[in-house]
């Protein structure tokens, strides 16, 4: 009997047990395939801006596809090889009022700010060309990040008259350093893939043509692993970033007993039954 899909939130769909998913909507679509949902955003006409409709199904999609059991490792892009997203949409930002940004950063940006972040499962960034602004805070949400060779990077807020509200004063100094992340926000500038492998801010920086094969190759041998270690090594690992190394081990204790709560752990030990 054919098996029903699952709705989600806006537009996302996923088969009980299935093999495949797929959802779209103006400014994003979402495929789910063994394990790794691979998420795009889809405004290539200005550089994947991050508009306030493309913000909120952000928030909608963490939410959703973390409570998904068929995915265990999500992949968030930009469609196109001219940006990663470039940012807030400043045209749309420039026609609101003042009320109405004062209201957007009093009452959404909570939930915006740490929508990926806050996901349990592992995520990683697949960076393609332009990562500006809001777009670079949105990667550095992310647990790890793979840029093609043409990839640029740069948090030009202060420049603007403002800075860097989604996290990057935050997220970028424990990344690269407080010295280092004040030079780049206070400047503004820009720097290449490969400064951005050098500090730290991707994980390895590959041709742009294997970039998608390199990130989704990276996603399914993390899917391989037992979900429930994975969630658990993943908290751990951020009670790192937040905790002395007191707290830290506790938190390790604890995020190491729900295991033995899954029966992963036996299968796998059995294989060194009888082994010398």
């Amino acid at each position: 009997m054919l098996r029903q899909p699952k709705q989600y939130g806006m537009g996302y769909t996923a088969l009980n047990g299935g093999r495949m998913a797929a959802s779209t909507t103006d400014v994003k679509r979402v495929t789910v395939d063994d394990g790794v949902a691979l998420v795009t955003l889809t405004r290539p006409h200005v550089m994947n801006a991050l508009n306030l409709q493309l913000r909120a199904e952000i928030i909608e999609f963490a939410r959703d596809l973390d409570a998904d059991p068929s995915v265990s490792v999500v992949v968030i892009t930009g469609e196109g090889d001219k940006a990663f997203s470039a940012g807030a949409d400043l045209k749309e930002r420039g026609r609101r009022t003042t009320a109405e940004l004062y209201d957007e950063r009093r009452f959404f940006r909570s939930r915006w700010v740490s929508a990926v972040a806050s996901m349990a499962k592992p995520t990683i960034a697949a960076i393609n060309g332009y990562c500006l602004g809001g777009g670079l805070e949105l990667a550095l949400q992310c647990d790890l990040r793979l840029a093609s060779e043409n990839a640029t990077f740069a948090l030009p807020e202060v420049g603007l008259g403002f800075l860097p509200g989604a996290g990057g004063t935050q997220r970028l100094p424990r990344e690269i350093g407080l010295q280092k992340a004040k030079e780049l926000i206070l400047t503004g500038r820009r720097f290449d893939a490969h400064e951005a492998e050098r500090l730290g801010i991707v994980l390895r920086v590959v041709p742009r043509e294997e970039l998608m094969t390199a990130a989704m190759a990276l996603a399914r041998s993390i899917a391989r692993q037992p979900r429930m270690s994975l969630i658990q090594a993943k908290l751990a690992l951020n009670a790192s970033q937040e905790t002395m190394l007191s707290g830290g081990l506790q938190a390790e204790n604890e995020a190491w007993l729900p295991c033995l709560l899954s029966d992963a752990w036996q299968g796998k030990l059995k294989r060194f039954e009888g082994s010398s």
